[in-house]
């Protein structure tokens, strides 16, 4: 990552691990991940594109996580 990320990108990051469905592909919020490789499009097995969380991505949520526990 070569940024600090906004609250608003942030927040996206936890909506994507939890409603991808739900999120707009035109969000600039969503652009900024994916230039930061936090989130990708894939295509899947029914003809559609979804977003989804990169290795990266996820390895972020797991380190906001585990301040939110105090691990």
């Amino acid at each position: 990552m070569k940024r600090l990320l906004s609250p608003h990108e942030i927040a996206m990051l936890f909506v994507l691990l939890t409603s991808p469905a739900v999120v707009d592909f035109a969000d600039p919020d969503v652009a900024s991940l994916q230039r930061e490789s936090l989130v990708e499009l894939v295509a899947t097995a029914s003809d559609t594109t979804e977003l989804k969380l990169t290795s990266e991505g996820a390895e972020l949520i797991k380190r906001f996580e585990s301040l939110k526990y105090g691990a």
